[in-house]
């Protein structure tokens, strides 16, 4: 929990944003570059049936280092079917998702969900700095998890049972951060779902009355909020959002969740470009049952799936 919220100090600290417009996106766009025909690498540790749906154990090369692990969620037949990138919330893992994987394969959908550096063993593991004072270490996992699902397209578009024009994706959180991002530079993807996901930690954090929240911030001598803040502008959602056309946005957002609140979020999908569509839910950052039924006929709509389980 303390990690946890020493992260979420992160951006706090300063009682307002760098604004989208004092940011270059042309040069922030080029963090998320990488070699595209490195070798991918992939590797199979394991298979499981699911009613005759194929759960692949996999993993493959990052171009930041180590190894990506994640499931391959594949249905009966030989295509062609769409894509669906995955993008778990922080705590969380590639397991997250997988149920409603299974669900999209019965619609005529290859998966790919993958764990975010922060939920990988051994060395390829990448965490958060629980001190707050190497905001360049947090900046990284958000720049190396884009360019790990950019990879992960790329995987999907190596096998011969896609339809490359029919690829979509699925953020929760921090996924739904990581997506925003992913989809200011990554094209190849037509639809985004981006599930609770909040412009920018600031508004909440720098009036945030939790009492770890306070000490930790409290604790950072000025030049310190001042580095930290303006290294993890660079990876702000909000300097991305207005750049995802021609891909499509759904936004998904909780009436009582607090980060992002319901005042934010409006602003939030305002910036966004267009195409782009939102729902609003009886409910909070977890979002609900309603929520996933909303996606799923979004994406099926996007992606041009079967029937709806």
């Amino acid at each position: 929990m303390k990690k946890i919220i020493h992260l979420l100090l992160l951006i706090a600290l300063l009682g307002g944003t760098v604004a989208a417009q004092s940011l270059d996106f042309s040069k922030l766009r080029r963090m998320f570059d990488y070699d595209r025909h490195m070798p991918l690498e992939m590797r199979e540790v394991g298979i499981e049936n699911r009613d005759g749906i194929q759960v692949h154990d996999i993993s493959y090369a990052s171009p930041k280092g180590g190894r990506i692990t994640g499931y391959l969620v594949v249905p009966p037949g030989k295509g062609k079917f769409a894509g669906i990138i995955f993008m778990h919330m922080r705590p969380g893992s590639r397991t997250i998702f997988l149920d409603e994987a299974l669900s999209y394969a019965r619609m005529g959908a290859v998966s790919l969900l993958i764990d975010a550096p922060f939920s990988r063993a051994g060395e390829s593991k990448r965490d958060f700095d629980p001190t707050v004072t190497h905001p360049e270490i947090d900046r990284d996992i958000y720049i190396q998890t884009v360019i790990d699902l950019r990879r992960g397209v790329d995987l999907l578009l190596s096998r011969r049972d896609i339809d490359r024009e029919r690829i979509g994706f699925v953020g929760h959180s921090f996924g739904a951060h990581t997506g925003v991002l992913l989809a200011s530079v990554e094209k190849r993807i037509k639809g985004y779902v981006i599930m609770a996901g909040a412009p920018s930690l600031i508004e909440f954090l720098r009036t945030s009355t939790v009492p770890g929240i306070v000490e930790v911030r409290n604790s950072l001598t000025k030049p310190q909020q001042v580095n930290y803040f303006t290294t993890l502008a660079t990876v702000d959602p909000i300097n991305y959002v207005a750049h995802v056309a021609p891909s499509a946005l759904f936004f998904q957002f909780g009436k009582r969740d607090t980060n992002p609140t319901e005042q934010s979020a409006a602003r939030y999908f305002q910036a966004a470009s267009n195409p782009k569509s939102v729902k609003w839910y009886d409910t909070g950052h977890a979002l609900n049952d309603e929520a996933r039924h909303d996606r799923a006929l979004w994406l099926q709509k996007q992606l041009g799936l079967g029937k709806l389980n």
